[in-house]
């Protein structure tokens, strides 16, 4: 009976240090998906120079995404790409909310349609204001009194929609239609999504607030235009961008979850920084009629692109924001073949023979660049989202 004991307390001692050793490594263990793909880069490294081997470095990689599927609450395990690419999973809309979004539109569509055969000849009876103001009631109802993400956007879409019916229809200065309604959404959204915490409406309250600065996009046939509205909202759209970056940062490094930071942070810093370096690079340009007699100011703005630039490529990795790296490296790398443009010859077939050789090879080098480094290039989060 005696050895018995001794047996049953020498499994039970093994089995309680075999748990306490594995609780206490997974405890140590970052709490942070990014950390712990710094780990994993370690232990990559690690083992490619023959100081660990194969087999313990497979057990620790094991350990990392295991730990990080327990931290996103996933049931089954990451795999190495969904591991490897998070940070860049999360940015602005999920594919889900799009999703989701288009098949609600697509149902109304249909549920429209069908209520328009049978109901069709009373419905066209109905006052137009009482379709206006149901249409605020339903886009409001669905901002403020639901908690389904895409049921929010799809009331944010629907204000819109409706608010730029009665702006048209009730505002009699036509020149002050699109300042009315970018200022209205940047309000409304702006109280959604603090009130319901919602990221989605976060961005489209500071794109309205971009969109009142000056900023626009123009969609036509076939072609997209991206710029200003006029050459005067340059510099102030650009001043305000900066501001947002700086002010997007601050409640990035403060890694709360206050009021503010969970719908504001990012789009600040995304949209921000887009912004900020499309108005530079149309200031830094001398097509840019305001700066081409000044040239020390011209100079000036060639020095605060460049240093803008290796400043999103610097600080974009060490605040672990990979979009405002990449959008930093992509707009530098933009400033920099409009620089060639801009000073090579063009006249004269030998010096436009030279200018497009030097051309080639430039775009060849940013092109090798790309594949070699291409967290540095926008259009690598778009490739992996």
């Amino acid at each position: 009976m005696t050895n018995f004991l001794r047996v049953l307390f020498a499994i039970s001692i093994a089995c309680f240090s075999t748990y306490a050793a594995v609780a206490k490594s997974s405890d140590q263990l970052p709490q942070s998906i990014t950390e712990l793909k710094h780990y994993y880069d370690v232990i990559n490294n690690l083992e490619k120079r023959g100081i660990i081997n194969v087999d313990l470095a497979d057990q620790e990689k094991r350990l990392y995404i295991r730990h990080a599927s327990d931290l996103v609450g996933r049931k089954e395990l990451l795999t190495l790409e969904e591991f490897l690419t998070w940070k860049q999973r999360q940015l602005i809309v999920s594919f889900s909310n799009v999703v989701a979004i288009l098949a609600g539109v697509i149902v109304m569509l249909a549920a429209a349609t069908f209520i328009g055969i049978f109901l069709g000849p009373f419905l066209t009876q109905v006052p137009l204001v009482v379709w206006e103001i149901l249409g605020y009631v339903v886009s409001i109802g669905l901002m403020l009194c639901v908690s389904h993400s895409w049921l929010i956007f799809l009331g944010c879409l629907a204000f819109v929609g409706v608010l730029s019916y009665s702006v048209t229809k009730h505002v009699s200065d036509q020149y002050n239609l699109g300042l009315v309604l970018s200022w209205t959404c940047f309000i409304v959204w702006t109280f959604v999504a603090v009130y319901q915490q919602h990221r989605e409406a976060g961005y489209l309250a500071i794109m309205a607030l971009q969109s009142a600065l000056g900023f626009s996009i123009a969609v036509g046939h076939l072609v997209t235009v991206i710029g200003f509205q006029n050459e005067k909202a340059v510099p102030s759209a650009t001043l305000a961008s900066f501001l947002l970056i700086m002010l997007g940062s601050i409640l990035h490094l403060k890694q709360d979850t206050s009021f503010l930071s969970v719908p504001f942070s990012r789009p600040m810093l995304f949209l921000g920084t887009f912004v900020y370096f499309i108005g530079m690079l149309i200031m830094s340009s001398t097509l840019f009629k305001s700066w081409r007699q000044q040239k020390h100011i011209f100079w000036l703005l060639q020095i605060v692109m460049f240093l803008s630039g290796f400043a999103a490529m610097f600080f974009g990795p060490m605040l672990e924001i990979p979009f405002v790296q990449a959008i930093g490296g992509t707009m530098f790398v933009v400033w920099l073949l409009e620089k060639y443009v801009e000073l090579v010859p063009w006249r004269g077939f030998l010096p436009v023979v030279g200018s497009l050789f030097g051309f080639g090879v430039l775009l060849y080098a940013f092109a090798f660049f790309l594949k070699t480094y291409p967290e540095y290039f926008i259009f690598h989060i778009y490739s992996k989202e």
